[in-house]
């Protein structure tokens, strides 16, 4: 039944979260804006008042906050600036907010386009609840190269979202090591109540520290030095395709960037997508690489297009 699944109290924890992020605002003024809700299936125009501290003390461990109430019996989100910087706290919860939104309003879904996002996002509820709790999962995954699902049991270790898709880092107890899901080949997750302790020295950020993307090697980073082109500059300035970019010379017609990574397939994916308007300058294996894929294309576009 919806009104008892996990993924409908989340959707309730979000609007809550929402409601008071605006705030300071009364107890009256929630319910009010409660019976107004789509998210409402209990169709009541308030929510009882063990239901609300309840959610209250939920959202609170769900998101690291603080839900206060001030001498007029106004309830707001401490630091609420810092909690929407956060950054994957912020996305889950812009995301799921902005869901929500549109449901009540729906004359604005004709105004408003996404890119399409992987299938997959009905599993972050369960996920996130797993995460809090230190519960495993029991996920059956459908990589595209095998014929039928694989069971695992896993620790998740953190989310981590790549190109319209979500990933679940987690450590496969039945593979005795980390292992990376796409949440859009899940084919059914299970929570369990077994508990399990994410290491101490695992931190997400310095997991994926050097690399861009979602695939981790075991090799070095390096240098990578680039040139692009004048028109594109802004583009590289504004979105940086990984935190270690540096503009190390600004010129007329290009500009050349460096990065301190390891040049896994998605980074160099990443310049591909730019065609002739990037040049990779160093190192010179990586020059070589490009050079003898281009080398490849041409010669397959003279056989489609003689010359």
């Amino acid at each position: 039944m919806r009104k008892s699944s996990t993924a409908y109290l989340f959707e309730c924890y979000i609007w809550l979260v929402n409601t008071i992020a605006h705030g300071p605002v009364s107890r009256e003024a929630i319910d009010q804006k409660w019976a107004r809700a789509s998210v409402n299936d209990y169709k009541t125009d308030s929510i009882p008042e063990s239901t609300f501290h309840r959610w209250r003390n939920t959202v609170e461990m769900l998101f690291d906050i603080e839900i206060k109430c001030n001498a007029h019996g106004e309830y707001y989100i401490e630091e609420t600036e810092s909690f929407r910087r956060t950054d994957l706290r912020s996305r889950i919860f812009n995301l799921l907010s902005i869901n929500n939104l549109l449901k009540d309003c729906q004359d604005l879904r004709k105004y408003i386009l996404f890119e399409p996002m992987a299938d997959g996002e009905e599993h972050l509820p369960t996920i996130i609840e797993a995460l809090r709790d230190k519960h495993v999962l029991n996920i059956y995954y459908q990589n595209f190269s095998s014929l039928k699902p694989i069971p695992y049991e896993v620790e998740p270790y953190c989310l981590k979202m790549y190109r319209q898709r979500w990933y679940l880092i987690a450590f496969a107890r039945n593979r005795g090591g980390i292992r990376h899901f796409a949440l859009d080949r899940v084919v059914t997750i299970l929570p369990t109540q077994v508990l399990y302790n994410i290491p101490v020295n695992f931190d997400a950020d310095e997991y994926f520290k050097n690399v861009c993307g979602v695939t981790i090697l075991k090799d070095k980073p390096e240098e990578i030095i680039i040139s692009v082109k004048t028109p594109q500059v802004p583009y590289f300035r504004t979105l940086p395709l990984h935190h270690s970019q540096k503009e190390i010379e600004v010129g007329r017609y290009e500009s050349k960037f460096s990065y301190y990574l390891i040049p896994t397939e998605e980074f160099i994916r990443e310049l591909r997508a730019y065609g002739i308007d990037v040049v990779v300058r160093s190192p010179d294996w990586l020059c070589q690489q490009f050079r003898a894929d281009n080398k490849v294309l041409y010669n397959v576009y003279r056989k489609i297009s003689p010359e």
